[in-house]
Order: C-alpha cells, then structure tokens, then sequence
C-alpha cells in the first residue's frame, strides 16, 4: 500500500521553468490519473500500481511563512508568479482534484483515495484548520496543542492523526514535550507513526521502537497500546 507524497514546491519548479502556473503543478499529478481511470490502456503499468496506492500526502516545511493571497490569484490557472502558494491553498486544491478524481473512479468501480497530508507539525496553527476541512487525516499534529478550538473539532469528527514523537523530537518538538499523550487521553483519534526512518529510527524495527519509547517514557499500559494501534487501522 502506497502513499504518494506531492511536495509542496510549485515555487522550485516555477523557478526553472518547468512549470508556469499552479494549474500546471497540478496537473503534472493528476492529468495522467484522470487519463487513465478514463483510458487504463493509455498505461497498464500505472493502473496496477493505483490498485495500491491508498491515497495522497502533501509535505514540506511548515514552518516557512505563507504567502498572501491576492483575489486574482484564487484560481489556481491565474496563479503564475515565481511565489510559493500558502499552505490552505495547497489543501484545497490537493482536496479539490482528489475528490473529482474520486467521483470519477468511483463511477467505474475502482478504488478511491484518501488526502492524508503532513500538517501541525509546525508553522501556523491555522494549517490544521484547513486540513479539517479538507482532509480525511493528518500526519503529526502537533500543533493542535496550540488550538483547543480545533482540538475539539478534530475529536468530534474523528479524524485521524499519525504522530511521530521521534520525528519531532529530531527537528521541532523535545519528546518530553510532545503533546501526544494529551490528545490520547483526550480521546481524539491518535495513532503512533514512522516518519523517514532511514534518518530518524535505529533498529531494524522502526514502529515497534516507536510504541516502545512511547510505552515506556508516557507510562502506556498494554491496553493504552492496543488502542493506539486499532487507531492506525
């Protein structure tokens, strides 16, 4: 099962002039999915490898500063100059091209996708409100700490959120810090999760190493483990 990651770097891409709007950023992604959920002999190979690919990520550095927005620059065909996109206009576009695609597969009988993006791990608590809206979970999270309003929303609608306490603690947030522990015993819908475990894990085990630090520095019971991990599923 595969998650594909689509960086967030219209701006690198725009600076050599491989693309020259955000509609065709977009499109690089998508075009070929639409293509082929309408044509699957355009590419066999590309239709067996989306019978495993579970859904979509978005990932890069929360922590840069969002672009403004301007009213000319709302449709993503008019979005042309050299700047980065802020964070919200990336969900909503990611969300707006998934679901169309979603419609479109699901009238044909064949698997949807789910938008599963990197947010909250820093930057403006504002980015976990936007993937409230437009996502079906979240990677990391760590920034609802910050926001009890969207805390309260999260807990409501269930939705999901992979944490990587050791991830964090390598670039933005000391373990001892993390807020997963709150959010569990909150109830939101926490999990435990890798994140790039070649750089950040040191055995051949990297979830299990996760629950196991996990377990023994937060003081989880068996039970506390065992609802995480139903969490995940």
């Amino acid at each position: 099962r595969w998650l594909v990651q689509v960086p967030r770097t219209y701006a690198v891409w725009h600076a050599q002039g491989t693309v020259r709007s955000f509609q065709e950023f977009l499109d690089n992604v998508f075009a070929p999915l639409f293509d082929i959920t309408e044509h699957p002999e355009h590419d066999p190979a590309l239709v067996s490898f989306l019978r495993d690919a579970s859904g979509f990520d978005s990932v890069d550095d929360e922590s840069k500063p969002d672009t403004r927005i301007g009213a000319q620059q709302l449709d993503r065909r008019q979005w042309t100059s050299g700047d980065n996109p802020p964070y919200s206009y990336y969900m909503y576009h990611m969300y707006e091209r998934i679901a169309r695609l979603n419609q479109l597969r699901a009238a044909r009988g064949l698997d949807v996708f789910d938008f599963r993006p990197h947010c909250g791990e820093s930057g403006s608590e504002n980015h976990v409100l936007a993937a409230f809206l437009t996502a079906t979970g979240i990677n990391h999270g760590i920034m609802l700490d910050k926001t009890p309003v969207a805390q309260y929303l999260y807990y409501l609608a269930y939705v999901g959120i992979c944490v990587s306490p050791l991830s964090n603690n390598s670039l933005f947030l000391n373990y001892s810090a993390n807020p997963f522990p709150l959010l569990f015993k909150r109830g939101l819908n926490v999990s435990l999760s890798t994140d790039d475990p070649l750089q950040f894990h040191y055995t051949q085990s990297p979830l299990t190493e996760e629950y196991a630090i996990a377990s023994r520095f937060w003081d989880l019971t068996s039970v506390d483990q065992s609802e995480i991990a139903k969490n995940s599923v």
